[in-house]
């Protein structure tokens, strides 16, 4: 089997540093607020947060969750998914994390 070998660049790693850093931080700082979202989501199944300018919308299915948001004045938006499995717990502990993470997106203007 032939493995296929794929390098980054120092930028390459530097995107990756700011990127995951600052999910980290987000998480860290709004932590309490990710929390309440988190139950607020599971109780109404949807929530649409505003931060920075931005409205991003989260919908709970029944195995995963999906976000979008757009960018204020008719710029361009982003939609993810991610699976997190079937189980209330299993939501409880990924949300936060999905949280921070869509707001890096947001953050760095990523479509």
């Amino acid at each position: 089997m032939r493995s296929i070998s794929v390098s980054k660049s120092p930028e390459d790693d530097l995107w990756d540093a700011k990127y995951f850093g600052l999910i980290l931080e987000l998480t860290e700082k709004n932590a309490s607020r990710y929390e309440v979202q988190t139950f607020q989501l599971l109780k109404e199944k949807f929530l649409e947060v505003e931060t920075n300018g931005f409205v991003i919308t989260y919908t709970i299915h029944r195995t995963g969750c999906s976000s979008s948001f757009a960018a204020p004045e008719g710029g361009h938006g982003r939609r993810s998914w991610v699976r997190m499995g079937w189980k209330k717990s299993s939501k409880i502990k990924a949300l936060p994390n999905f949280f921070a993470s869509s707001e890096a997106n947001m953050l760095l203007g990523l479509d």
